[in-house]
C-alpha cells in the first residue's frame, strides 16, 4: 500500500489540518499534500525527485473492514479503497471517489452524506449478513456516489470487442455475489481505462469488454463476521490467457489452497498481514492490487507453476507477528517475500540468514501510546507504505526483519498520538531507506536522548540512483540550500520532527546566517518543521556561520527541550562540482540537480552511558561519548578539538575532562548528583573545531535526566 522509492512523511495539508502519519522530513525532499476520502481516511501523497509518489495512509477506523486498505494502481492512477468500499465500486461508488491525485487536484463529492465512513460500515454489515451488496440503504433506488465531473471511460479504440467472462464460486462454493474481478491487458497497460479494469461478481460472473490480445484476470474474495471484521481474504488469479473470441476464465475462491504461513524460529502471533499481486504489460502502467488485511486475517492465494510469457508478474506476502504474552524481551516479526513469474506456495519457513535482527530501544520520557510504522519496498514497485501500528513507550524489543539484496526499508515512530478525530504523530523520528543483511544483528536507538538538530543522511550506497537524499547544506554557485531538523536523534539516518507541534505546545525557534559576520539572512522557522532555506550570498571566499535555536515545551516534552546550536565554516563560489547519484541539491524540472557541493558544516553524536529508555541515568558518575564529524559527502578535515560542559541547574556550568580516542570521537567524564525523589535534569554544551576552523558549538536544555540511586 503506499510505496515509492523516497522518504516516508505526513505533514499539515494547507487548512486540512493533521494529516498522514507523520510530519514531513528535514531534509524536504518532496512536495507533499493531504487528501481526505468520502470516508474520513487521509492519503499524504509525496513525490520524489524522480517525479514517483508515496502514498501514506491514515485509516479512520481502527478496525474491521473500514480498516483494511486495498491500494490499486489502475492505468497509472492510485486508488486508496477502505474494504467496506470494495463492494460497491461500480455499484454506488463511484472509483473516482477514491481517485487520490483527483482528490488533492480539489474534486469534491456530488452529494454530501453526514459521517459516510460510519454509514458505509453500518451498510456493509447489512449487505454481508444478507450475502449480497448494493441496491439497498445507501444505495437504495439505484443512487450512486462520485467527485463531480468524474472523468468517464474513454472510448474504445476501433476494433473488435470480446465479451470476456471471468466466472467465479465464493468462498463458500456458491456462484460468487460478492467479491471482484480485475482483468488486465498485458500487451498495453493502457488498452482498458481504469473503470474497465474491474467489476463485480453477479450470479457467478463478472462480465469484461475487450479487444483481443493477452490479458491476466484475478479474482478477490473476503469473507467478514457479523461486526464487519474480515475474517479471510482469497487471491484466485489466472495470470495469463488470450482473449481471440468471447471468453471465459475461472478463478474459483477455492483455487486459493495455499494459506499464507510463517514459520518462524521462536514462536509469534499473527497481527498484521496483506498480499500484493502485480502485474506488467510490455508496455503502459502495470497492475496492482495490494490488499491489507488488518490484524490476524488469514489469507490464502492460488498457486500457479507456469512462468507467465507477456510481461511480469510479481507478489509477495507482507506481515508483522509478535511474541507471545510472557517475562523477558518482547520480539516481533516483520517480514515480507516476493517472487516473479509464479504464484507460489505460501509457506515460508524463516532461517537466521532470512532476517537481520535489530535491537530496538524506543526511548520516551513519559510512559505513552505510540505509533511504529516500517515500510518495506522491493526494487519493482511503483509505490508502497504501510500503516502504523500502536507501541507502549518506552520499550525496548527485538525485531527481526526481513533482508533480501532488492528490499528497503522505511518508516518512523511516534511518541504518542496527537487528539482529534484524525489523530496523528508527534514527538518521534523518521528513518532513511535502507536495507538489512540477512545474517547480521544490529542496533538502533529511537529518540535516544540528548535531541539535537541533524540533516537528513543516506543510508545507502551513494552510486545508488534510486534513492534521493537532501544534504544539510549545499552551495551551488553563490545558492546556499539548509535542510536542518531540529529534535532528531542520534541515529544516522534519522531526523525528527522539528518545529511541529499542537496547540497545547509551545514551539519558538529563529535562524540567522552571516557571512564574515554580517547578517544576510534570518528569520522564524516556526511551521514549518525543519529550516528550509534558500540563501544567495556574496561570491567571494568568505566564512559564513548559521545559527539555529528551536525550542519545544509542553505536557509531552520534558528532555531536550531547547538546542542552540552555532556553525562557522569556510566557503566560496562552486562551479562544476557534481553530487553522488544517491545526493541531490534540489528537485528540478527533469529530476534530481545535483550540480552542487555539500557545504563542510561540522556535525555531532551523542552517546550517554547509561542511558535508560527514559532518558534517564543514576546519579553520581557520568560517561558521554561524543563523536565530531561532517556531513555526508563534504570536504572533511581532521577534527582538531572538543570541549563538553554540564550544567544541573542550567544556569552554572562547569568543565568536563574530555578525552580523545581519534577518528573524531571523545570521551567525557563528570559527576551528575541528586537527592531529590524527582531527580535533576543535566544539561550539555559542547563545541568541536576542524583543521580549516570550522567550528561548531551545541547547547541542549535538559538534554537528559539523573534520578537518585
Amino acid at each position: 500500500m503506499r510505496r515509492t522509492l523516497s522518504v516516508f512523511a505526513v505533514l499539515l495539508a494547507g487548512q486540512a489540518g493533521l494529516t498522514g502519519l507523520a510530519p514531513p522530513p528535514a531534509s524536504a525532499t518532496t512536495a507533499a499534500a493531504t487528501a481526505t476520502l468520502i470516508t474520513g481516511d487521509r492519503v499524504t501523497v509525496r513525490t520524489a525527485p524522480d517525479g514517483r509518489d508515496t502514498f501514506d495512509v491514515q485509516p479512520a477506523a481502527a478496525k474491521g473492514m473500514a480498516r483494511a486498505l486495498v491500494h490499486l494502481r489502475l492505468g497509472g492512477r492510485d486508488y486508496e479503497v477502505p474494504g467496506t468500499a470494495l463492494p460497491y465500486l461500480g455499484r454506488g461508488l463511484d472509483l473516482s471517489l477514491f481517485d487520490v491525485k483527483a482528490l488533492l487536484a480539489g474534486g469534491q463529492v456530488a452529494e454530501n452524506v453526514p459521517d459516510f465512513g460510519a454509514a458505509l460500515t453500518k451498510q456493509f454489515k447489512e449487505d454481508n449478513a444478507r450475502g449480497h451488496f448494493g441496491g439497498q440503504g445507501l444505495f437504495a433506488g439505484g443512487a450512486s456516489f462520485a467527485l463531480k465531473g468524474a472523468k468517464q471511460p474513454k472510448a474504445q479504440p476501433r476494433s473488435v470487442m470480446r465479451t470476456v467472462s471471468v466466472d467465479a464460486k465464493d468462498i463458500g462454493g456458491k456462484p460468487a455475489d460478492t467479491g471482484i474481478a480485475f482483468l488486465y491487458n498485458t500487451d498495453d497497460g493502457n488498452t482498458l481505462d481504469p473503470n474497465e479494469n474491474y467489476n463485480y461478481f453477479a450470479g457467478g460472473t463478472a462480465k469484461f469488454s475487450a479487444p483481443d490480445g493477452n490479458y491476466s484476470a484475478l479474482g478477490v474474495f473476503w469473507t467478514a463476521d457479523a461486526d464487519g471484521n474480515p475474517t479471510e481474504l482469497r487471491f484466485s488469479a489466472q495470470p495469463e490467457f488470450a482473449v481471440k473470441s468471447d471468453t471465459t476464465v475461472r478463478v474459483d475462491a477455492k483455487r486459493a489452497t495455499s494459506k499464507l504461513t510463517w514459520v518462524t524460529p521462536r514462536p509469534a502471533l499473527l497481527d498484521d498481514t496483506g498480499f500484493l499481486f502485480r502485474r506488467a504489460a510490455k508496455t503502459g502502467p502495470a497492475l496492482l492490487v495490494d490488499f491489507d488485511a488488518g490484524p490476524g486475517v488469514p489469507i490464502s492465494v492460488s498457486p500457479t507453476a507456469k512462468p507467465v510469457t507477456t510481461g511480469a508478474l510479481q507478489t509477495y506476502p507482507y506481515s508483522r507477528l509478535v511474541s507471545p504474552p510472557g517475562p523477558g524481551t518482547p520480539y516481533e516479526y516483520v517480514l515480507q517475500k516476493a517472487s516473479a513469474g509464479t504464484i507460489p506456495q505460501q509457506r515460508y519457513v524463516i532461517t537466521a540468514k532470512d532476517v537481520a535482527t535489530v535491537d530496538a530501544t524506543y526511548y520516551s520520557e513519559y510512559a505513552s501510546a505510540g505509533l511504529r510504522q516500517r515500510s518495506g519496498m522491493f526494487a519493482f514497485e511503483d509505490t508502497s507504505g504501510r500503516p502504523s501500528h500502536p507501541i507502549d513507550l518506552p520499550r525496548r524489543q527485538t525485531e527481526y526483519v526481513s533482508a533480501a539484496p532488492d528490499l528497503v526499508w522505511f518508516g518512523g515512530f511516534s511518541k504518542y498520538v496527537l487528539p482529534g478525530p484524525f489523530p496523528g504523530w508527534a514527538g518521534g523520528q523518521y528513518e532513511a531507506f535502507h536495507g538489512y543483511r540477512g545474517g547480521t544483528a544490529v542496533t538502533e536507538g529511537w529518540n535516544r536522548f540528548p535531541l539535537h538538530p541533524a540533516g537528513a543522511v543516506a543510508l545507502e550506497p551513494l552510486d545508488d540512483a534510486t534513492v534521493y537524499t537532501q544534504p544539510a547544506a549545499t552551495r551551488t554557485g553563490d545558492l546556499l540550500r539548509f535542510a536542518i531538523t531540529p529534535f532528531s536523534d542520534n541515529e544516522p539516518g534519522h531526523t525528527g520532527f522539528g518545529y511541529y507541534g499542537e496547540s497545547r505546545d509551545t514551539i519558538t525557534g529563529h535562524y540567522t546566517l552571516t557571512q564574515d559576520g554580517t547578517a544576510v539572512a534570518e528569520g522564524d522557522p516556526v511551521g514549518g518543521f525543519a529550516l528550509n532555506l534558500e540563501q544567495e550570498v556574496g561570491a567571494e571566499p568568505s566564512t559564513l556561520g548559521l545559527t539555529l535555536d528551536a525550542g519545544r515545551t509542553g505536557p509531552m516534552y520534558h528532555q531536550s527541550t531547547a538546542t542552540r546550536t552555532e556553525w562557522t565554516w569556510k566557503s566560496q563560489h562552486v562551479d562544476g562540482v557534481t553530487l553522488p547519484q544517491a545526493l541531490y541539491c534540489a528537485r528540478g524540472a527533469d529530476g534530481p540537480d545535483r550540480s552542487c557541493a555539500v557545504e563542510p558544516l561540522l556535525t555531532l553524536g551523542y552517546a550517554v552511558g547509561g542511558l535508560r529508555p527514559d532518558g534517564s541515568t543514576a546519579s553520581g558518575p557520568q560517561g558521554l561519548d561524543l563523536t565530531a564529524g561532517h556531513l555526508q559527502s563534504a570536504a572533511a578535515s581532521a577534527i582538531t578539538g572538543a570541549t563538553v560542559q554540564y550544567s544541573t541547574d542550567g544556569t552554572t556550568w562547569q568543565d568536563a575532562a574530555v578525552t580523545a580516542r581519534g577518528n573524531g570521537v571523545y570521551h567525557a567524564d563528570f559527576a551528575a548528583t541528586t537527592d531529590t525523589f524527582r531527580g535533576t535534569d543535566v544539561s550539555l554544551r559542547v563545541t568541536a573545531s576542524d583543521a580549516t576552523g570550522a567550528t561548531i558549538a551545541e547547547t541542549i536544555t535538559a538534554a537528559y535526566h539523573v534520578y537518585a540511586s
